[in-house]
């Protein structure tokens, strides 16, 4: 039995330029999951240079916070998210989510010819 037929998207929210998207959430379940960014970033094979790049970008963008970073000591440094960044993050799943959804009824709608060799 053929699987059917689905598209991918990027999804990105932008003004100008991007504000959020797929690799800043990435990078914020990684926080949520390592309590650090450098971990987070190592995960995606990113270098922290460039994964704290993308969140100060992002931040700046938003106009909010989106870690709160704690100082390295005895048990070392780390990160958790902000309250808005969770909230941020909660609905940009979601949103992803119903959108995906929703283009996979479409792709059966105007592609299913594909699926049955018509």
């Amino acid at each position: 039995m053929e699987q059917p037929l689905k598209v991918r998207a990027s999804l990105r929210v932008v003004r100008e330029d991007k504000l959020f998207g797929p690799g800043v959430a990435q990078l914020l379940e990684g926080v949520e999951q390592f309590g650090s960014l450098r971990r987070s970033a190592a995960r995606m094979e990113m270098s922290y240079n460039k994964a704290w790049s993308v969140v100060h970008g992002c931040e700046e963008a938003l106009g909010f916070a989106l870690l709160e970073r704690r100082i390295g000591g005895a048990g070392g440094g780390g990160a958790v998210l902000t309250e808005k960044a969770k909230a941020l993050l909660a609905r940009y799943q979601a949103f992803s989510q119903r959108a995906h959804e929703v283009l996979d009824e479409m792709a059966e709608e105007y592609f299913s010819d594909l699926l049955d060799g018509r």
